[in-house]
């Protein structure tokens, strides 16, 4: 009998990794490798492995399906995909990654944080990882899923003890017995409409975190995102709220201090400032707020996540800030894919209660259509943003849902987008004011660019083009 991998990307070769490091193949058969792009799947010799893409398919379904006893897929693979249409109709067990890695841990005692949402979940593990390195834990504690390494890589090398895990919604689709110890949830808002049915069964996929948890297990929940805050009295588990409001969450942030009431769970409460660090936007605040309970729980002293936190600075594409031109400031948001991300993303510049006319934004907008739905973005925008600059495929969408509210200009690419939300600034603020172009585009970056890095990569050049060119002017 045969094992299938679906899908040759980061995962699927690691997957193919574990699979020869551990498999016997006179016993369990050869490993079957299906990928829809034939150049992936072309650089691999080996006797014991068959691989096919759409060009011999039917060799696969004629010659080898029968032997197929389980699949184990890549994330990215869509659920109505044709392989796994076969599959189903055939009763072959299929699997998820983070499934198949769960199920061949070794060590039964591992501890495991996982973390999800729609927004933050790579700021709040790379906290976490952050802390465990500073700690000296970072040879025993994977931290990984989502986020850079998969899982089963993590599983192959034997050195590791516990796992921190960021999981996405497309990795919890094929999951049925995986249970973490600590599961985090940060958000849930509209993403990924374009792979699922509605908003409600995106959600479903996120809860599927937490349907195996235990009464010893712990359920890290965000008070102040009512998606997350709702499993408080619906799971069978501790759970711990943290957010704002001290009335109603174990752990929240005051004056500048991290507050963490913790006594009943992990035996003592600890208060963390964050006075000496220097990115307190909310969104940064939560997330450190999130990690901070999950590595509490896993035993890091209240100094070394201060310290780690102290740190931090923040990812690459997430409001990053990238440069100045006659006091105009460029941020890179890249990773902004869905419309909650830049409602967050204009909060951080601390303009919504001032925005409006005030306001020196604009807010470079648009991409592949995802099925989002952008009314909530009008009001957020309107009280921050002076214009909108629309590009990709997306961008006549956008246009209908903000006609008559502020600004609209289009664009044809990157660099269009870049020097005509310059000029616009420059032609619209006040003499010695100041202005700022954000980059967050509400969708994700596949109908122009290969991710979002490249997006917000390509936005820097943009930047240090115009750069260039406005000082030979000058």
């Amino acid at each position: 009998m045969s094992t299938l991998i679906l899908g040759f990307g980061k995962t699927g070769r690691a997957l193919y990794d574990y699979l020869k490091s551990e498999n016997d193949y006179v016993k369990n058969g050869l490993l079957l490798i299906y990928d829809d792009l034939a150049e992936q799947v072309n650089d691999l010799q080996d006797e014991n492995a068959v691989f096919f893409n759409k060009q011999n398919e039917e060799i696969l379904f004629d010659k080898y399906f029968k032997d197929i006893k389980q699949c184990i897929i890549s994330p990215g693979i869509a659920r109505n995909h044709n392989i796994i249409l076969k599959l189903k109709k055939q009763n072959i067990s299929i699997y998820g990654e983070i499934e198949f890695a769960y199920k061949n841990l070794k060590k039964k005692d591992s501890k495991i944080i996982a973390i999800t949402g729609t927004n933050g979940k790579t700021t709040t593990a790379t906290l976490c990882k952050s802390a465990i390195d500073k700690a000296g834990l970072g040879g025993k504690t994977f931290v990984g899923g989502n986020l850079g390494v998969p899982f089963i890589s993590g599983v192959k090398d034997k050195d590791f003890e516990d796992f921190i895990l960021e999981i996405s919604s497309f990795q919890l689709e094929w999951v049925y017995d995986f249970k973490p110890d600590i599961a985090v949830l940060l958000n849930i808002e509209d993403d990924h409409l374009d792979r699922y049915i509605n908003f409600d069964e995106y959600r479903l996929m996120k809860y599927k975190l937490f349907k195996n948890l235990k009464y010893n297990d712990v359920a890290v929940l965000n008070q102040g995102d009512y998606n997350s805050y709702v499993l408080k009295g619906v799971i069978g588990s501790n759970a711990i709220v943290y957010g704002f409001d001290e009335n109603k969450c174990d752990v929240f942030y005051k004056d500048g201090v991290m507050r963490l009431r913790l006594k009943d769970i992990c035996g003592f409460d600890a208060d963390i400032s964050l006075k000496n660090v220097v990115d307190k936007r909310k969104f940064v605040i939560e997330d450190m707020m999130a990690a901070a309970c999950s590595l509490i729980l896993y035993g890091i002293a209240p100094d070394i996540i201060k310290g780690a936190f102290e740190d931090y600075k923040l990812l690459r594409h997430r409001v990053e800030y990238i440069g100045n031109i006659e006091n105009i400031d460029f941020y890179d948001d890249s990773k902004a894919t869905n419309p909650s991300a830049v409602i967050s993303a204009l909060g951080s510049f601390d303009l919504l209660n001032g925005g409006g006319e005030g306001a020196g934004i604009v807010l470079i907008l648009g991409g592949k259509d995802k099925g989002f739905d952008y009314e909530c973005m009008v009001e957020p925008i309107k009280r921050s943003v002076k214009a909108c600059v629309l590009m990709g495929e997306t961008k006549e969408i956008l246009e209908n849902v903000l006609n008559g509210h502020m600004d609209l200009i289009t664009a044809d690419d990157m660099e269009d987008a870049v020097k005509k939300s310059f000029n616009y600034l420059k032609n619209n603020i006040k003499a010695g004011g100041a202005g700022t172009v954000l980059l967050s585009p509400a969708s994700s970056s596949f109908d122009m660019f290969k991710d979002y890095n490249e997006r917000g990569d390509v936005f820097r050049k943009c930047f240090e083009k115009l750069k260039n060119n406005f000082f030979e002017k000058v």
